[in-house]
């Protein structure tokens, strides 16, 4: 017989004790305070200012580092926060000051008015400020507009600053493939880098296709100032435009566009001034040879614009083990669309074997056919493979274990605080139990954020399944759309095997995790009739990932 135990959730537990659940939030941005090991004392006070305070209940610390005030977006330990507060685990949350909060008025204002809504309050210490108090709304609008117009000002003082050096020729040197960069900051040609440079230019300009340009490139296994491999068609295209071969830099392109305290960068149309340094370096290529060059980049494009583009059905889904890249689809005969064929950025692979289109939707209106009228007999050992990958432990044997550990320790500890006289024994003791109450707080803290964690996480495949049951099968014609929405990729081990992912987990998939899926158990396999005259069949298979 089954035994059932109920958890109470911690907003019914606080709510019978009448203790708040309290986190802090904690944050530095500038190296010196890093240094200074502001962010470790700050989460050493609030953990204690918490731990040790019998109506509180202890419900995290969240942080961040080397993060800016002026975007909230950009700060994981604050979305965290405010997460956990949208779930409604969290009453009072603890900080420093309205500066480590935020200084962007809009985003601050906006926070502070929608946790008010929830009954949410955020206590500034600084300030000595409360969150529900609606003043700090005028307040915090002062604060913040001071912080704007400071901001606002040192990035103007930073631009003109820019904009002032550039008037002398001086700019920053960026390294670039076929110079160097000297101690005393001089661009000095590269003999060898340079000539790769100019046999592509002088290979585009005899109209050279792009393929055997990027051959050559590859040919030489060199590589950029990084240290990547030149193999790539963009990384011609961009050395092809790059003013800087003719020994000219060009300053002020783009800019830093400011609106409150958002930055963004934006293209200048004659918003600002822009500089055109000449003879600032050595040229590798003279200028009239560019301006040609630049010509016929400009006819190729608008020659691929004009003819029938090479349609991307599903683009970034099918990826291919052999290649190590993702597959579009080339039209290689418009009015017959059975030699589509799917290749990777340029051309295929020398020892890969053709793939067509035809085959690839194919197979994958048969897996969404067999996926989906078999899906009832399928749906219990879905759920045990979803288990499986999800790995759901049994935390809440574990949240109970550590709760009562840490109500013994608290226990322990205030028995010899409410002593009139304590001994030495006594006060280490006491810091003693300090630390371990501390740790098993943070450790409880920590297991429960993953213990809803895991619980939210079985709403996205629970959400697939619905999508697999809700549509009508069989499919007669492939919708890209419903397919993405069921399957993240396809992967083509070999024209043989082909294997379908469900991505239960709703996290990006790597170049390992595609390996990996080709290897492990599938929730549905079987074969059908290739499309390709050289193939029989195709062996497919589903699995969840």
């Amino acid at each position: 017989m089954k035994e059932i135990k109920i958890i109470e959730s911690n907003k019914t537990k606080q709510a019978s004790k009448g203790k708040k659940r309290v986190a802090a939030y904690a944050r530095v941005s500038t190296k010196q305070e890093l240094q200074e090991s502001s962010l470790d004392i700050q989460i050493a006070h609030y953990v204690k200012e918490i731990i040790f305070n019998i109506d509180y209940a202890f419900a995290g610390i969240y942080y961040d580092h080397g993060k800016s005030g002026t975007s909230m977006k950009k700060r994981d330990g604050l979305q965290t926060l405010l997460k956990k507060i949208d779930e409604g685990r969290i009453d009072l949350v603890l900080v420093k000051s309205l500066s480590r909060f935020a200084r962007n008025t809009i985003d601050a204002l906006n926070v502070i008015q929608d946790t008010r809504k929830k009954g949410v309050e955020f206590y500034f210490e600084k300030e000595n400020i409360s969150s529900l108090d609606t003043t700090i709304d005028m307040i915090l609008t002062m604060m913040a507009g001071m912080a704007e117009a400071e901001s606002q000002s040192m990035s103007q003082n930073i631009s003109w600053g820019h904009q002032k050096r550039a008037e002398k020729g001086v700019v920053p040197l960026r390294p670039v493939f076929g110079y160097d960069i000297t101690k005393d900051r001089q661009m000095i040609i590269n003999s060898l880098e340079t000539e790769v440079i100019q046999v592509i230019f002088d290979m585009t300009i005899k109209e050279y296709p792009m393929k055997k340009i990027v051959e050559y490139v590859k040919s030489l296994d060199v590589k950029t100032k990084q240290g990547r491999p030149i193999n790539k068609y963009t990384q011609i295209k961009n050395m092809l435009t790059d003013i800087r071969y003719t020994g000219q830099i060009i300053r002020g392109k783009t800019y830093t566009k400011i609106e409150g305290l958002e930055k963004t960068r934006a293209i200048n149309d004659g918003d600002r001034p822009l500089y055109v340094i000449k003879n600032h370096h050595p040229e590798i290529i003279d200028l009239a040879k560019f301006d040609k060059v630049q010509e016929i980049l400009s006819q190729s494009k608008q020659a691929y614009i004009k003819r029938p583009s090479r349609t991307i059905d599903l683009k970034n889904f099918i990826f291919s083990l052999n290649h190590e890249a993702y597959l579009y689809r080339k039209q290689i005969d418009v009015d017959n669309s059975d030699y589509d064929l799917l290749e990777n950025e340029y051309q295929r692979k020398s020892d890969s074997p053709r793939l067509y289109m035809k085959t690839a939707k194919h197979v994958l209106k048969r897996a969404m056919n067999s996926l989906g009228r078999n899906f009832s007999d399928l749906e219990a050992k879905y759920d045990k493979q979803v288990k499986l990958l999800l790995k759901e432990y049994d935390l809440e044997l574990e949240l109970i274990t550590l709760a009562n550990l840490v109500a013994g320790y608290k226990q322990e500890y205030y028995k010899i605080k409410e002593k009139k006289i304590l001994d030495s024994s006594d006060t280490a003791l006491m810091f003693q139990l300090e630390d371990v109450i501390t740790k098993f707080s943070v450790e409880y803290v920590q297991l429960e954020d993953k213990y809803f964690e895991n619980r939210e996480m079985y709403k996205y495949p629970e959400m697939l399944k619905k999508l697999i049951s809700s549509y009508d099968y069989p499919i007669q014609e492939i919708d890209p759309d419903m397919v993405k929405s069921i399957f993240s990729n396809l992967v083509i081990v070999d024209p043989e095997n082909y294997v379908f992912i469900i991505n239960v987990t709703n996290k990006k998939l790597t170049m390992d995790d595609m390996k990996k899926a080709a290897t492990m158990k599938p929730l549905l396999e079987s074969k059908c009739v290739s499309m390709n005259k050289n193939i029989e069949t195709v062996n497919y298979k589903i699995v969840l990932f």
